[in-house]
């Protein structure tokens, strides 16, 4: 389910979001980043922050992460930032 937000961008800001393609999905996908720590495992309750459903994960070396090249973007809990 979507749930719509309202922000504020300066002028710079918005020419930025204007060049991007789909503006909500780089703000979702630094939302994920944002609020997982590339540094260790997933926080309890950080599961849901995952790209795919713990079903899905079979890549990598151990078969337990996140397609790297998904349509939402790399899993940042599986893969680290960039």
């Amino acid at each position: 389910m979507a749930r719509n937000k309202t922000i504020s961008l300066d002028e710079d800001t918005a020419r930025i979001a204007e060049r991007l393609p789909n503006f909500s999905r780089f703000v979702r996908q630094c939302l994920v980043r944002y609020a997982s720590d590339a540094t260790s495992s997933p926080k309890d309750g950080d599961e849901h922050l995952h790209i795919a459903p713990e079903a899905a994960r079979v890549w990598g070396p151990t078969k337990d992460k996140c397609n790297p090249l998904h349509k939402n973007g790399r899993c940042p809990i599986c893969w680290g930032t960039f």
